[in-house]
C-alpha cells in the first residue's frame, strides 16, 4: 500500500524513505508537533492481524528498554487495512552507509576512536535491553543510526524476542549471526555479544571476520590484521572476546566491554585546534569556516549547496537565485532524476555560476528537519567529487520554515562531526546568509560550537582529570598477542 500523502493517525506521510528486507520505511511528520517520524510497514503480508501483532510486539519491546541509545517507538496502529509502527527519527546516517561512503569518497573507513565509541554505546543499549529481557538478534551497522547532534541509536527490533529462545531456522544477517544460532542452540544475551563484535570488526576493517557458514562454525582464529598501534591491539583483544565461538568464553556481561571500549574512544578522540581569526571566521584544523552575508549565487567556490525542494524545481529562495544567475540547465539536470527523498543530496552542473557543481540538498518539509542527515551526505558527496571549497545557505529556513537556530545547529554539528572523523579534503566552508538576523544567529552558533566546546572540555579536564588513562593502560597490558589466541 502506498502511503504517500496519507494522513495516518496524527501523522502526515511525506513518502517512501527506504526499505528493509521485510519492511517498507516511510518518512512522516506529526501534524501538530511538526516532528519527523519514521513509519514502518510490513512487506508481502496479507494477514492484517498478524502484521499488527508483530509491529505491536516490536513497539512494546522497544518501549520496555530504558535507554537513550535505543530508537523510541511513537505510535502503532492500523490505517485502511495497513498496520504501521511510527518510531523516533534519528537525524543522521546509518553506520553502514557512513562507512561505505567514506571508503568510496576518501579511501578510508571510520577512525578507531569512533568505532570504539560505537561499540561502547551499542553495548550500553544492549545491556539495557538484556536487563529488561529483550534479545535484539539483528545487531549490524545498518541498524545503528548516528546523529551528529544526539549520538548513536540502536534500531530495528523487528526480529527481537522477549526471552531465551530456540528456533529451528536462524534469523538475522548471516555475517553477523552467532555460531550457536546456526547450530540451532538456545540463544542468550551472549548471541548479541557476538553480533556486536562482528559489527565493530566490520566498521573498522570494512568487512566482517567470517562470511561463510563453515567459517563461522569453524575453529580458525579471528583473522585480525597486524595491529598498527597499542590501542588497535587493545581493540582487537576486546573484539576477539566478543567473537569467541563458544558463548561461555565471551564476556559474561557487556559492562567491561563498554567501559574499556569507552576508555579507548576517549583516549583516541581527536581535539582539532581551533583558531578564532575574526568575528564569524574560524580555523578548525585544516578547515577555514566563515559566516558572511550576501547572495550565495555570487560565490566563487568549488561547490554551492542549494536548499532544494523534493520535486527539484528551483522556483524560490536560494534555488531561484542560483537558476537566475546559473541558467536553467541546472534545474533541467536536477529534474531528470525525478522527485527526491528527504535527506538526499545530488549534484548537477554549476552552469554559468562560478563553481564546478551545485549540490541539491533536500533537507526539510513543513518545519520537519532532516538537515543533519542531508549535510552528512552533502559533505561526503563533495569529497567524492573532489571539491575543496563549499558555500552553504541557511538550509530549510524558507518554505519549510525551519528556525535559523535549528538549521545552523544541525549544519554545523554535521560539519564538525565530518571533520572529527578525519580524512576530509575540504579546505573552506562558507555559510552565506541572506539577511543580518540569520547571519547573527549563525555567527553565535558557530562560536558556541567551536569555542564553547573547547572551553567546556578544558574545564572538565581541570575539574576531573583524565580517568581513562589507567583503564586504557590496564587493557593494553593485559591484551594477549594474536599468536596466543
Amino acid at each position: 500500500m502506498d502511503l504517500t500523502g496519507a494522513e495516518v493517525g496524527p501523522f502526515e506521510v511525506w513518502g517512501r524513505f527506504g526499505e528493509g528486507g521485510m519492511s517498507h520505511v516511510w518518512l512522516a511528520r506529526h501534524r501538530r508537533l511538526s516532528m519527523p517520524v519514521v513509519m514502518k510497514t510490513l512487506r508481502d503480508t496479507d494477514d492484517l492481524g498478524a502484521a499488527h501483532e508483530r509491529l505491536l510486539t516490536e513497539a512494546r519491546l522497544m518501549a520496555r528498554i530504558p535507554s537513550s541509545r535505543v530508537v523510541r517507538p511513537v505510535d502503532v496502529g492500523v490505517h485502511e487495512g495497513c498496520a504501521y509502527l511510527a518510531q523516533e527519527y534519528v537525524d543522521g546516517l546509518d553506520l553502514s552507509e557512513l562507512e561505505r561512503r567514506r571508503r568510496r569518497a576518501l579511501g578510508r573507513g571510520l577512525p578507531l576512536w569512533f568505532v570504539c565509541q560505537t561499540v561502547a554505546d551499542i553495548a550500553d543499549a544492549l545491556d539495557s535491553a538484556h536487563q529488561t529481557g529483550v534479545l535484539h538478534r539483528d545487531v549490524k551497522p545498518s541498524n545503528i543510526f548516528g546523529s551528529p547532534q544526539t549520538g548513536l541509536r540502536l534500531g530495528d527490533f523487528g526480529i527481537a524476542r522477549p526471552r531465551r529462545i530456540k528456533e529451528d531456522v536462524p534469523v538475522g544477517t548471516l555475517r553477523f549471526v552467532a555460531p550457536e544460532a546456526l547450530r540451532g542452540e538456545t540463544l542468550t544475551r551472549r548471541s548479541d555479544f557476538y553480533s556486536l563484535g562482528a559489527t565493530g570488526y566490520d566498521l573498522y576493517y570494512g568487512k566482517t571476520p567470517f562470511d561463510e557458514v563453515s567459517d563461522i562454525l569453524g575453529s580458525a582464529p579471528v583473522p585480525f590484521p597486524v595491529a598498527r598501534s597499542a590501542e588497535e591491539a587493545g581493540f582487537q583483544h576486546l573484539v576477539g572476546l566478543l567473537l569467541e565461538r563458544s558463548p561461555e568464553r565471551r564476556f559474561p556481561s557487556l559492562t567491561a566491554a563498554r567501559r574499556l571500549m569507552g576508555a579507548l574512544a576517549r583516549g583516541l578522540k581527536p581535539r582539532p585546534a581551533v583558531i578564532h581569526v575574526s568575528r564569524g571566521v574560524y580555523q578548525l584544523g585544516g578547515l577555514r569556516i566563515t559566516c558572511e552575508m550576501g547572495d550565495i549565487a555570487d560565490s566563487t567556490v568549488d561547490g554551492i549547496v542549494n536548499s532544494a525542494r523534493d520535486e527539484m524545481r528551483m522556483e524560490g529562495g536560494v534555488g531561484r537565485s542560483l537558476k537566475a544567475k546559473g541558467g536553467s540547465a541546472i534545474e533541467d539536470e536536477a529534474l531528470r532524476g525525478g522527485r527526491r527523498a528527504l535527506g538526499e543530496c545530488v549534484a548537477t552542473t554549476g552552469g554559468a555560476l562560478r563553481c564546478k557543481a551545485v549540490l541539491h540538498a533536500v533537507s526539510a518539509w513543513k518545519e520537519a528537519s532532516c538537515i543533519a542527515r542531508t549535510c552528512q551526505r552533502a559533505f561526503l558527496l563533495a569529497e567524492d567529487l573532489g571539491l575543496r571549497t563549499l558555500a552553504i545557505p541557511a538550509l530549510g529556513t524558507g518554505l519549510a520554515r525551519v528556525p535559523p537556530e535549528a538549521s545552523a545547529y544541525a549544519t554545523m554539528t554535521a560539519l564538525y562531526h565530518h571533520v572529527l572523523l578525519g580524512g576530509s579534503r575540504l579546505r573552506e566552508v562558507r555559510f552565506v546568509l541572506h539577511d543580518k538576523e540569520t547571519f547573527e544567529v549563525y555567527v553565535d552558533e558557530l562560536h558556541e560550537m567551536l569555542i564553547g566546546d573547547t572551553h567546556g572540555h578544558e574545564e572538565a579536564t581541570r575539574a576531573t582529570g583524565d580517568p581513562t588513562v589507567d583503564e586504557t593502560a590496564l587493557l593494553l597490558v593485559h591484551a594477549p598477542s594474536r599468536g596466543s589466541r
